[in-house]
């Protein structure tokens, strides 16, 4: 609450329109919402696999992991980093590097651009073991208080929208075109 007050007054600072101010301050809660969302979620796939797994992982190699993973088919460099939305490459490369040492991933293919990288065995039973913790724990809690299946489909379609728009205002100020 305490920090849902301190975004309201910096938008009532920072507006110039009298009729802005409103919108702006639910922007501003919006804003602050989806940071202890990312925060939250983070936290939550750190605990989750450390609950399943002796090995420690960040957030950002859980979900390099999981996105290996996904649809079980091998993935490039690009790839991964397209599933995850991030552009920082090197970071994903030291990701990879570590799942590798740990046995959670294998290499596939000779030359750079023709890499791609699969779960191991032992990456696929920790990832096995982390869905079925999810499907007892947060699937259970999560059905309990989230809306019904169509509802969370046009919530996924939205927030597939907002991310399109955060991405096109990064655009435009990279662009110096506000």
């Amino acid at each position: 609450m305490a920090g849902s007050k301190s975004a309201k007054s910096e938008s009532k600072q920072v507006a110039n329109a009298p009729e802005g101010a409103d919108y702006e301050a639910k922007l501003a809660e919006f804003e602050y919402a989806i940071w202890h969302l990312g925060a939250a979620f983070a936290r939550w796939r750190r605990d989750c696999l450390a609950s399943v797994s002796d090995i420690s992982l960040s957030s950002t190699e859980a979900s390099i992991l999981h996105a290996v993973h996904m649809n079980g088919t091998a993935k490039g460099l690009m790839e991964i980093g397209r599933l995850l939305h991030r552009d920082d490459m090197t970071n994903i490369q030291y990701g990879l590097k570590k799942l590798g040492q740990l046995g959670l991933i294998e290499k596939q293919g000779r030359s750079r651009k023709s890499m791609t990288y699969a779960v191991s065995e032992h990456g696929d039973e920790i990832i096995q073991a982390y869905l079925d913790q999810r499907r007892a724990v947060l699937l259970r809690l999560f059905q309990q208080v989230a809306p019904a299946p169509d509802d969370l489909t046009n919530l996924i379609m939205q927030m597939h929208v907002m991310i399109g728009i955060y991405d096109q205002s990064g655009d435009l100020i990279m662009n110096r075109q506000p």
